[in-house]
């Protein structure tokens, strides 16, 4: 006999008297090793059921992350091209234009020197176009991040500098700063450029 079973019967002894112990003690000795087993699966029940619980949050805590992090390259991709369009017109106004022949946009573009092997390139683009008041330009710097995503778009106000014709100049007006289209027809700002 092991040791289980003798102290299982000695209890049953003790419990129900000498001659119950033959018919009763298998059984009371049963139902106690069924209630340890039983107690035993309930216990590995729980610990599983704690596992999944687990692995449920860490799955939602995931997902988070993920839609977290795709925002943030969202954002990001939105503030470099927000700085390039920034560029694009501190560039714009430094450089020098040709005379408007239409009235359309007239575009530049500046492509800095790729500088190391498979590093990629940021281009400055820039353009001008008469305003709807007389000796009133405005310029638009354009950015774009590495992504392709949609471009943005900053515009500023500024008059011509100096007497010269062959080659225009602009000076910023202050104030003229603007990030949304200053034409009374918003489709003005989407018409087709010429380029340089």
């Amino acid at each position: 006999m092991t040791k289980d079973k003798t102290l299982c019967r000695l209890k049953v002894w003790h419990d129900l008297g000498r001659s119950t112990v033959s018919v009763f003690g298998t059984v009371a000795c049963q139902s106690e090793r069924s209630r340890r087993l039983a107690q035993g699966n309930a216990l590995i029940l729980s610990i599983m059921m704690m596992m999944t619980l687990g692995l449920l949050a860490l799955n939602k805590v995931n997902q988070y992350l993920d839609s977290a992090l795709a925002l943030t390259r969202s954002e990001q991709g939105y503030w470099v091209a927000w700085e390039l369009a920034a560029s694009s017109l501190n560039w714009g106004l430094s450089r020098s234009w040709e005379p408007f022949t239409a009235g359309g946009w007239q575009c530049a573009t500046y492509a800095e020197p790729v500088t190391e092997a498979g590093a990629s390139r940021q281009r400055l683009t820039s353009c001008v176009k008469p305003a709807e008041l007389v000796d009133l330009y405005i310029l638009r710097g354009e950015g774009q991040d590495k992504r392709g995503t949609l471009p943005v778009f900053l515009y500023q106000r500024a008059i011509r500098q100096g007497d010269e014709w062959e080659r225009l100049r602009f000076k910023a007006l202050d104030n003229g700063w603007l990030d949304f289209c200053p034409f009374r027809d918003e489709l003005q700002c989407q018409e087709e450029q010429s380029g340089e």
